[in-house]
């Protein structure tokens, strides 16, 4: 228990320079170690024998997209529609990601295909670090902690729903959620979570974190639903490749907290779902 205190403490500490103290390159930087970190460990969730193949795709991956889309034009020029739609390509994965989850452990066939599990992983990291990236940057030219607060929102409307969750599953938790890929996850817990996240979603926003994201409240709030409902399924997804894995924690680069896709796995999917449905709603795509 000491050994998750401590960590904990020095995580959030290590969190909250990254985003208010560090600039954009540093922020930068960081952003593609916990990249680089996770997908080091996701290669054996897909199936490979080492760690290092798919740390490798990855890498070259991201480098193409960097390559037509320069993270640092995010701050003078803005956001080009490819940085865009290359967030918006996450929700392949987790839309197509429910029927598996509501399939599993019946079919679990394609998991046996390691190009599709490729395929599969890069939807889910590569739009996560872009999100991420575009979100810092937002107004760093007028204000440089704008975007920091911008990313600890959304981030923190994910730990507000899961803390709702966990409680109203602890006190009021029957209906089993997927009992098959997470035993202890509820659907009054699910509730309780979106609404816990809710009321953070009005606090953040009252505090002026969203910044030029809240100016249309009604898409921010539409968007902030899905997020947190995506954010779920983000770790359900990662339950169900560590159980097909036969892995219990993604790493062990956090003591008593496990890897970091278990400290990531719900943001994989709240941040380009945030992201890309607030675009949606706002007209900016599509």
């Amino acid at each position: 228990m000491l050994t998750r205190i401590i960590t904990a403490v020095v995580l959030i500490g290590a969190t909250l320079a990254w985003l208010f103290f560090a600039n954009f390159e540093i922020f930068a930087i960081g952003a593609l170690f916990i990249y680089a970190v996770g997908a080091y460990e996701m290669g054996p969730l897909l199936g490979y024998k080492s760690r290092i193949p798919f740390l490798a795709v990855a890498v070259i991956g991201l480098s193409l997209i960097f390559a037509l889309v320069e993270p640092g034009s995010f701050i003078g020029i803005g956001v080009p529609p490819l940085a865009q739609y290359a967030v918006a390509a996450g929700l392949i994965v987790w839309v197509g990601s429910i029927p598996m989850l509501l399939k599993y452990p019946n079919n679990t066939a394609w998991h046996k295909n390691i190009v599709f599990n490729t395929i599969i992983a890069l939807l889910m990291m590569v739009p996560f670090i872009i999100g991420l990236l575009i979100l810092r940057a937002s107004e760093y030219g007028s204000d440089p902690k704008a975007g920091g607060f911008l990313v600890l929102s959304v981030m923190a409307l994910v730990w507000c729903a899961d803390s709702g969750a966990y409680f109203a599953g602890r006190f009021f938790g029957k209906h089993k959620m997927l009992p098959n890929v997470s035993p202890k996850k509820t659907l009054e817990g699910l509730i309780g979570g979106i609404v816990t996240a809710l009321i953070g979603l009005y606090i953040f926003i009252e505090l002026g974190w969203f910044g030029q994201y809240a100016i249309n409240e009604g898409a921010l709030y539409a968007a902030s639903i899905l997020t947190i409902v995506f954010s779920v399924i983000g770790d359900l997804v990662e339950s169900m490749l560590k159980r097909l894995a036969n892995i219990k924690d993604s790493g062990t680069i956090f003591p008593g907290h496990g890897g970091m896709l278990d400290r990531i796995d719900s943001q994989l999917a709240a941040i380009p779902v945030f992201l890309t449905s607030l675009y949606i709603f706002s007209g900016v795509l599509f």
